[in-house]
């Protein structure tokens, strides 16, 4: 096991220029490069050209994208140079627009039409004369007068409205329906005016014939009729996919598409192309494997890393210890000289957080949203860990959904026994700092610095422990004493200055990091404060639950008080957890100096082509 994150791996491919965007793929499927460009020999591919032509691409997605297929999109198996895969891609849409402009035309009629008829439909349903023979809507009847029929937004208010027009209104509680009846001039008017409340205006049909009943099954098998119609396009617009061979022409500007975002330059020759970067892969095995698998016409080596280049870290973890890693992210990237703590964290985290949140059946509620949701959020697997600890120490400490009178604890309850509750995390406050100083020490030497720690930074760890023991032996300090001397030799050693420059600033720097040190493990405390908190407030709903005197009551007194407790200690235990761990842990080992690994992504297999505006 180790500690130490490793610096991620140089690789170079050569390919073929047909091959590029392919093998960038293959590569990024594996999750394990990421790209930098370096080159001083070969130019650099123009992307300019291909981005122009995705233009073309984008104004067509606009307008037909609907009607495209959306799954199963496969890139061409062929080679290709980026720019003449675009090109053969974008010839296929461009025939496949000529062949289908007539058909989805008419589809847009019709759903034009359908929504015509879906709200002369619903007119009609809330129409309350049954007498009205309704073709007398679509006619004028006279030379002069003239019908209209508007849909409105619900509780829309009209204006001055010409007296000279005959109203009548309907509400549906989804739209409002006006019907007008009038002279052409006010009802322009008015149909100008209602525009602003973003009225529409439904035509009616001149086919439609007899009163509200009639007229309404007219109108539902016109619009069955216009349904199989759809249908019919619709299979038909789906048809042409195949001979224009959409699916592997959409799928090849989907994963160029990918490219342009994501490459902005590579080296390039006339027939070769130079990918580089960084991979977390330590020995190249899968990126060896995936490049024979895919059958690109490609060769990847592994040199050594320029010198001009920073190396980003890669903590290699185990699956148990990854989600841990948030913490250290908090801060940065552990370098390469410093400690990578996610492995102890998997243990020091779940610690504190169950000690503070102790409860068996609260417990198991967050190990069980743990493991549903830990695919969806991966960073919510640590709560399965945390879960798995509330459960342990509350069979510790007998608390079961806040009630200690189910189980027996099999070591104190916390609200009548506190004392020990707020001790024991005041000695396990000690052991964290102790690591975190090893942990310091365990950098100093991987920079080369193993002198100056051994001559002053132990000093203050034994200092840091005569003090603590100092508590049970007054013997203790004569260690302390000891240490003090060999801090300031150490000083004058490591500072190769006078006494007089380099012993004050020592001394000031001694007396800052021995307080720190005193103060942080005292503020370990608060662990079993926080545990008190936890017992008392459960402690609280549980008496007013009782004192409910009716059994419904009080189990749903409890059931809210749990839910409390857990939305409201869970919250203010996780705060101090990553407050513990970061102000009083990872202050005395850990800088966060590294650079971190970002993976190329690769592109979706099995999606639809993204709107590109």
């Amino acid at each position: 096991m180790t500690l130490r994150p490793s610096h991620a791996r140089w690789f170079e491919v050569i390919t073929t220029a047909e091959d590029l965007t392919r093998t960038l793929e293959t590569l990024a499927a594996t999750g394990r490069i990421e790209l930098e460009t370096h080159s001083e020999t070969y130019p650099e591919v123009g992307l300019q050209n291909l981005q122009a032509r995705m233009q073309t691409f984008n104004q067509l997605a606009r307008r037909y994208q609907p009607y495209w297929p959306s799954t199963d999109l496969r890139p061409a198996t062929v080679a290709g140079k980026p720019s003449l895969v675009l090109d053969t891609a974008l010839q296929r849409l461009l025939k496949w627009e000529q062949a289908a402009l007539q058909l989805i035309q008419e589809i847009e009629r019709l759903n034009s039409e359908q929504i015509e008829l879906g709200l002369l439909h619903s007119f009609l349903n809330h129409l309350t004369d049954d007498k009205l023979e309704l073709g007398l809507l679509a006619k004028t009847g006279t030379t002069t007068l003239a019908t209209r029929l508007f849909a409105l937004p619900t509780g829309s208010r009209i204006g001055q409205v010409p007296e000279t027009l005959l109203l009548s209104r309907f509400d549906t509680g989804v739209h409002d329906f006006l019907l007008a009846v009038g002279i052409d001039s006010d009802l322009d008017s008015l149909g100008s005016e209602l525009m602003a409340c973003k009225a529409e205006i439904v035509k009616i049909p001149d086919s439609l014939q007899g009163t509200r009943r009639p007229a309404k099954k007219q109108v539902e098998q016109q619009q069955l009729e216009n349904d199989l119609q759809l249908q019919q396009l619709q299979r038909q617009v789906g048809a042409l996919s195949r001979p224009y061979q959409l699916h592997e022409a959409l799928g090849d500007i989907y994963r160029l598409d990918w490219f342009l975002n994501n490459v902005s330059s590579l080296p390039v020759s006339r027939n070769f192309a130079w990918v580089t970067g960084w991979t977390s892969d330590p020995d190249g095995r899968q990126l060896n494997n995936a490049l024979n698998t895919s059958r690109v016409n490609a060769v990847i080596h592994y040199p050594p890393a320029p010198q001009s280049l920073a190396a980003p870290q890669v903590m290699h973890n185990p699956w148990w210890a990854q989600p841990f890693e948030l913490f250290a992210s908090m801060l940065g990237t552990p370098a390469h000289d410093e400690v990578d703590p996610s492995r102890l964290l998997a243990f020091l985290v779940p610690l504190l957080f169950g000690y503070m949140f102790a409860d068996v059946g609260q417990g198991l509620l967050l190990f069980v949203a743990g493991l549903l949701l830990r695919k969806r959020w991966p960073v919510l697997r640590i709560l399965v860990a945390n879960g798995f600890a509330a459960m342990l120490f509350g069979f510790v400490f007998g608390s079961v959904f806040g009630r200690e009178d189910i189980i027996p604890a099999l070591w104190l309850h916390p609200v009548t026994q506190p004392l020990p509750v707020l001790m024991v995390p005041l000695a396990g406050g000690v052991v964290i700092i102790l690591t975190g100083l090893l942990l310091n020490a365990a950098g100093a030497f991987w920079r080369g610095q193993a002198r100056q720690w051994l001559l002053t930074d132990a000093a203050v760890l034994v200092i840091y422990l005569s003090i603590l023991a100092s508590f049970f032996s007054p013997h203790a300090m004569t260690t302390a004493l000891v240490a003090l001397a060999w801090y300031f030799t150490g000083t004058l050693l490591v500072a190769g200055q006078s006494p007089g420059n380099a012993l004050l600033p020592a001394a000031g720097m001694l007396v800052e990091t021995v307080l720190q040190l005193l103060v942080n493990t005292v503020s370990f405390v608060r662990v079993g404060a926080f545990a008190l908190a936890h017992g008392g407030l459960s402690m609280a709903f549980n008496i007013m639950a009782d004192a409910t005197g009716n059994l419904f009551a009080s189990l749903l007194l409890l059931a809210l008080g749990n839910l409390i407790v857990m939305a409201l200690e869970g919250l203010v235990v996780t705060i101090q957890t990553t407050r513990l761990i970061l102000f009083e842990f990872f202050i005395r080992f850990l800088k966060g100096s590294g650079r971190a690994f970002r993976p190329l992504t690769a592109p979706a297999t099995e999606a639809g082509i993204r709107r590109m505006t």
